[in-house]
């Protein structure tokens, strides 16, 4: 959806050719094949002319005007500040003279829940008073639970808070304008609460009143970047027919939205770390998500983030718009009962499947991951019943011991490299990730090169049972503890290492004449399967190392910035390695390159490596890192 004015010119395009098409005049004798495929074609074309359309939305400019008026007028709105209350006395004011009635609710002394995550405390439980208001109004006469709309007017000190949150306060602030003028049709209720920065202390306090009497929450909360409208916070309470709900409304809005598959499983597992003011809603039973653009400036973090830097300017016309929209289509339909849960097809757009097809898919790859590994020619019974001879020379735990040297030596450069910085690979993740890869992969080579001089390498099997059995492991493990979001990331490899070596392959030397058609044949699926297989066992490494999740993981605090990267390139690279083993293993002759050259190449590769490393930037001191994460960047 961000690329519309591409698309537009796009349909122009089509359209000129589809009026080129009206007046080619055709000569010669066509087929009746080729005139009907040419009369689909200029249907398609001019069907393409259609401008699409996207659903109602706010008076932008005004919302813009709001968001100037809050973060550059007023600026910073610490709670039970002078800053706050003028907040809340002009968001009231400007209800009123819209002919608003408003409700000024008393925050009070809020008690605030613990939070907990992995046995580590987050926050003790405490106390906070709060002298700033929350703000409600109502809208529609139907009966039954309210749709709720949230939106905090507070910032932290310092900070203008344009994205977080007066984007979210002047989208909310329209709606009102809106649902006065047109009434819906199901009861709304839209709030400014008070003291987000504090604990969620005004949500609390919402919720606390409220919760037994609102249908489904949604807080808008960091609205503005540029970076993809995502839902975060759809954890146990948000099924397949709510999902639906949601994609329907976008779908409608015009407007493109996604469920990370990460934020998903973080929601499901913990849902005591929320956020947003739909937090206080969740842990009450009360369905509820939180709104937000995922980044800013092409990242999935906000370096901005409760700064000073959280200016009026960053406001993006469009963001604001596009969640206007999508608000105004969910208020047109009332929120479905739940009926089961769903799952959120990843790489598409509203998408969504039962989660117990998911589920169901994810046992049939255990299935066959395990039947294959014991019972095919390949497997584990196959190599039981091979003799004592076949079975001698250097194998798994040979190569084990010389890919954790691999390991420990990545390990050592970076540890040599940071300089006393906590993480000084968050600041280039991707470059980090290149320098440990070609350290590791290069060692190993060496190392296996040298056990080589004395002893061919055995064990095709086994390398074959590592590359399909770890990941087997990791997917069976999230599959059990209800992660069944990621655990296809494991699964899916793990079906095609395993199921690779059924692709029979041909042995026989290629006679005079070249090979037949049938035994060439043979010959591409056998290395197809293999490349497949290979190339398989990249995807945990890069759904779980993807630099931007990576940087993601350290600003939400979810990975420690301790934690060393060449350990986890390490960790989730073993599947592949274990592939190669297995693929090179395959071969009968490894010709000159299994011993100068590969040799060479290896020594390269950890020269490569180590120049990545020492050249690595380095953007903010180790103290600087410290206070500010990556927002140090900024600074």
């Amino acid at each position: 959806m961000r690329a519309l004015t591409s698309r537009a010119t796009e349909k122009r395009g089509l359209g000129d050719r589809c009026g080129a098409l009206r007046y080619v005049s055709v000569r010669g004798k066509l087929s009746w094949l080729v005139r009907s495929l040419a009369t689909l074609v200029v249907i398609a074309c001019c069907a393409c002319e259609a401008p699409e359309k996207r659903g109602a939305g706010i008076d932008v400019e005004s919302a813009l005007a709001t968001v100037h008026q809050l973060a550059t007028v007023i600026g910073p709105r610490q709670r039970d500040t002078e800053a706050s209350r003028r907040t809340a006395s002009w968001i009231e004011g400007q209800l009123v003279s819209a002919g608003i009635a408003v409700e000024k609710l008393e925050v009070g002394t809020v008690e605030l829940p613990p939070i907990t995550v992995m046995g580590t405390v987050h926050r003790q439980a405490h106390t906070v008073r709060v002298t700033d208001p929350n703000l409600v109004v109502r809208f529609g006469s139907g009966s039954g639970k309210a749709l709720l709309i949230i939106a905090h007017y507070d910032s932290v000190p310092e900070s203008p808070g344009a994205v977080d949150n007066a984007a979210g306060v002047a989208i909310v602030l329209e709606l009102a304008r809106k649902l006065h003028a047109e009434p819906p049709t199901q009861s709304v209720m839209l709030a400014f609460t008070a003291a987000e920065e504090v604990g969620l202390a005004g949500a609390e306090a919402l919720a606390a009143e409220y919760a037994d009497r609102i249908s489904f929450a949604i807080a808008l909360d960091l609205i503005g970047g540029d970076g993809d409208l995502v839902v975060n916070g759809a954890g146990m309470l948000i099924g397949a027919a709510e999902m639906r709900w949601l994609a329907d409304a976008a779908k409608r809005a015009g407007v493109a939205i996604d469920i990370p598959v990460a934020h998903r499983v973080v929601s499901r597992w913990w849902p005591q770390a929320e956020r947003s003011d739909h937090g206080p809603f969740s842990r009450r039973g009360t369905r509820a998500i939180h709104f937000y653009n995922r980044g800013h400036g092409g990242e999935w973090i906000d370096r901005a983030y409760h700064s000073f830097h959280d200016v009026a300017a960053r406001v993006q016309r469009r963001s604001v718009d596009d969640t206007a929209r999508l608000l105004r289509m969910l208020i047109a339909t009332p929120p479905p009962v739940y009926a089961g849960d769903g799952f959120w097809l990843p790489f598409v757009h509203g998408i969504v499947v039962p989660r117990a097809v998911l589920i169901a898919f994810e046992i049939l790859l255990v299935l066959i991951v395990v039947f294959t590994l014991v019972m095919s020619r390949a497997g584990l019974l196959a190599w039981l019943a091979r003799s004592r001879d076949e079975r001698r020379g250097p194998a798994l735990i040979a190569g084990m011991l010389c890919y954790a040297a691999a390991v420990g030596a990545a390990f050592a450069i970076e540890r040599f490299t940071r300089n006393g910085h906590p993480a000084v690979w968050t600041h280039a993740p991707l470059r980090a990730l290149l320098g440990h890869a070609l350290v590791i992969a290069g060692a190993f080579g060496l190392a296996t090169r040298a056990v080589a001089r004395f002893a061919p390498w055995r064990g095709e099997s086994r390398y074959l049972a590592v590359a399909a059995g770890m990941p087997l492991a990791i997917g069976l493990a999230l599959l059990v503890l209800g992660a069944a979001e990621i655990a296809w990331a494991w699964l899916v490899p793990a079906a095609a290492i395993a199921l690779a070596p059924l692709v029979p392959r041909s042995t026989a030397p290629v006679p005079r004449g070249g090979r037949s058609k049938r035994d060439l044949g043979a010959l591409i699926a056998s290395r197809f399967a293999v490349a497949l297989a290979v190339v398989a066992s990249l995807i945990p490494l890069a759904a779980v190392l993807h630099p931007q999740r990576l940087r993601e993981a350290i600003w939400n605090a979810f990975l420690p910035p301790g934690v060393p990267l060449s350990l986890l390139v390490g960790l989730f690279g073993i599947p592949v390695v274990a592939a190669v083993a297995w693929a090179l293993r395959r071969r009968t002759s490894t010709g000159p390159t299994g011993t100068l050259v590969l040799g060479m190449g290896c020594a390269l590769l950890v020269i490569s490596g180590l120049v990545v490393a020492i050249t690595s930037p380095v953007l903010c001191t180790p103290a600087e890192f410290i206070v500010f994460v990556l927002g140090c960047e900024r600074v």
